[in-house]
């Protein structure tokens, strides 16, 4: 079953560092869970495993306690996630996460995806690894605290959290010299834009689609556009691949809300040409 989530949480979507450190209560504890449970199955069909971590609560939630070297304010937990490497696992990570990030904001929750600024040992703790497991990402989930630190703000300003390349950067129809326009992808551009709208690692928006087909019956192709020194500086972790499952997510999220047919597919060549530094990951197709 595939996750139904409002348009207007991918829109309302945002990083935020700073909570009010009010606890999870019950109503809380069953979004999250359920929004983990909901979370698969995956495009690429491996098995990321999720944990919600509450460092001050009992009971049979996961503990401990993970540091944030000063980047997150008094959230109250975070969600936490474990896979063991191999094709294609950061990508379902990344679209499975995404899913939990974007049910917390259609619940009023806040979340931050956190990918270098974490303690990942308390992470460890938190889940139990088991050999040759590692935890890509996690992200901190709590309500919103009424105003930002100095240091998310700068965090925000720095990073240009809200900026967005424009379509023609990101989207091209047939061949990757000729921009998609808003208007020629019809019924499809809310979709796009809400792969547009996506939060990546360091902002810097990889993601590359590019369309085939009539306009009836079109095809989208989705590619990395790869930093590979960035892509491979966490150990172990293909950082960018995480963009790519958040980009895939954002892309069925609005197909389903919208009424739009289709799901991803991955081909053994893709219709269109492409080269370095691009890199073919899947296909939405009707």
């Amino acid at each position: 079953m595939r996750m139904n989530i409002p348009l207007d949480a991918i829109d309302s979507r945002t990083s935020v560092r700073s909570f009010s450190g009010r606890g999870l209560d019950s109503s809380d504890r069953r979004i999250i869970d359920a929004a983990i449970e909901e979370s698969g199955p995956c495009p690429f069909g491996t098995g990321p495993r999720f944990a919600l971590a509450e460092p001050d609560a009992g009971g049979d939630v996961a503990m401990g306690r993970i540091g944030t070297y000063g980047v997150i304010k008094n959230a109250p937990a975070f969600v936490v996630g474990a896979v063991k490497p191999g094709p294609f696992v950061f990508a379902d990570y990344g679209y499975a996460l995404e899913g939990v990030v974007l049910a917390a904001t259609a619940n009023g929750l806040g979340t931050c995806w956190l990918g270098g600024t974490f303690d990942r040992n308390g992470a460890t703790d938190a889940l139990r690894l088991s050999e040759g497991e590692l935890v890509p990402a996690i992200t901190p989930i709590g309500e919103t605290a009424e105003r930002r630190t100095i240091l998310d703000r700068t965090m925000r300003a720095l990073a240009g959290s809200r900026k967005r390349q424009p379509w023609s950067s990101l989207f091209f129809d047939g061949n990757w010299n000729k921009p998609l326009s808003e208007a020629e992808a019809g019924p499809w551009a809310r979709a796009l834009e809400a792969v547009r709208l996506g939060p990546s690692a360091s902002n810097k928006q990889p993601w590359r689609i590019a369309r085939t087909g009539s306009a009836e019956n079109p095809a989208f192709h989705l590619f990395l556009y790869e930093d590979a020194a960035y892509n491979s500086a966490i150990r172990g972790i293909r950082i960018q691949e995480l963009d790519i499952g958040i980009a895939m997510r954002h892309f069925e999220a609005a197909a389903i809300a919208l009424g739009l047919p289709g799901r991803w597919l991955r081909l053994d060549e893709p219709p269109v040409a492409f080269a370095q530094p691009l890199v073919y990951y899947s296909s939405w197709s009707a």
